[in-house]
């Protein structure tokens, strides 16, 4: 609002938290715990379920907006929450560690990307039918997501017990403890 940061400091900003420190905030909140003591299939099909079923509210209700061009925002703003960004962040203020939220974000956070990517690629203005091309953009887009990749790359540590050496530990607690106080900054400054 006072102009410290102008839109592209602070589109460069947002892009630097989703693909570096937000990826590794997953990771680690991910590799850190022990996965076969905190695996709850019920809870994470809950999250799946719940994300699941809010995504196709939210594309029901799409479909009385006018102009339609805007369908792809209006469904991804209406499921996405910021749950890996906020919600982790609020946890671990008020109680001192994640708990369950890993398996939370196991549940739902892959597939608030997966669909934001098919979402914003099927309702994309003057898409005509999903032809080749499209497709594979598309599977590339899902499958090159830093946030799904951040997620994945943490499940195989935790399930291979992998412990980190100090510097890999320090790199990835700073990277991580920047996510949430730069992508606030971004949200507030991208605000209009």
């Amino acid at each position: 609002r006072i102009g410290l940061f102008d839109e592209t400091f602070v589109n460069r900003m947002n892009k630097f938290v989703f693909v570096i420190p937000l990826p590794v905030l997953l990771f680690q909140d991910i590799a850190k715990i022990d996965i076969y003591e905190a695996w709850d299939p019920k809870m994470i099909l809950f999250c799946f379920a719940i994300t699941s079923l809010s995504i196709m509210i939210s594309v029901l209700l799409s479909r009385f907006l006018h102009p339609s061009d805007i369908q792809g925002e209006f469904i991804q703003a209406s499921y996405r929450s910021s749950a890996a960004l906020l919600g982790i962040a609020f946890i671990k203020n008020i109680y001192g560690n994640a708990g369950m939220a890993p398996l939370m974000i196991i549940g739902s956070v892959p597939l608030y990307n997966v669909m934001a990517v098919l979402v914003l690629s099927f309702t994309r203005p003057g898409q005509g039918k999903m032809d080749g091309q499209a497709l594979r953009g598309t599977i590339r887009g899902v499958c090159t997501n830093p946030i799904i990749l951040g997620i994945l790359a943490g499940m195989l540590w935790s399930v291979l017990g992998i412990p980190q050496p100090a510097i890999m530990e320090k790199t990835v607690s700073s990277l991580s403890a920047v996510a949430t106080p730069l992508g606030l900054m971004a949200m507030g400054a991208s605000f209009n």
